[in-house]
């Protein structure tokens, strides 16, 4: 219980309790403390899971997603479509990541 001065200071009332009291007030914040410290510990270990669930999700993302394409004249395959050569003249893909790469020239099939 809070109670103010005269000069508009707050201070606290302070009370000294028995032993067994103050045994009983121990016992009981020692239950509120390790309760807190389940729930803490609950919650790190449920974002861990959550974690770890989200970097398996990416990983299989990239590995099936891989960053890169080929471009061979104006047909372009993103990175991981199984083409290995181009389908309009036959010469092999070249992957790249970078988006300024220029485009190999498509020759086109020969008869």
């Amino acid at each position: 219980m809070a109670v103010r001065q005269d000069r508009g200071q707050l201070f606290t009332m302070n009370q000294t309790f028995l032993f067994f009291e103050q045994r009983t007030r121990d016992a009981e914040q020692a239950a509120i403390d390790a309760a807190a410290k389940a729930k803490a510990e609950t919650k790190r270990k449920e974002e861990s899971e959550k974690l770890s669930r989200r970097l398996a999700r990416e990983e299989a993302y990239r590995r099936k997603h891989p960053p890169g394409h080929a471009q061979c004249g104006i047909n372009w395959y993103p990175a991981g479509s199984g083409w290995t050569h181009c389908h309009a003249c036959g010469q092999p893909l070249i992957y790249t990541t970078d988006p300024n790469a220029k485009p190999q020239e498509c020759k086109g099939r020969r008869l």
